[in-house]
């Protein structure tokens, strides 16, 4: 059976590397508090890449690091 975190848990866990999280409890603005990490990778693509292997499903990209200042990104 899968772990379900908090994203606390996952923070501290998976520090400095990119989840894929199907999402437990999310809060009013969408932001996971818990969840189950299906896929975790220091690297992004990796994360990217499984989602073509997973059902349709409601999904969650996290970065558990500090991002860079020069980094933008669109939501």
């Amino acid at each position: 059976m899968s772990e379900i975190m908090t994203f606390a848990e996952m923070q501290h866990r998976y520090d400095n590397e990119w989840l894929l999280i199907a999402p437990k409890e999310v809060n009013e603005e969408l932001q996971v508090i818990k969840g189950e990490v299906l896929v975790h990778s220091p690297n992004r693509d990796e994360v990217y890449k499984a989602l073509e292997t997973l059902e349709e499903q409601p999904l969650a990209i996290e970065y558990m690091g500090q991002i860079p200042q020069d980094l933008g990104f669109i939501l």
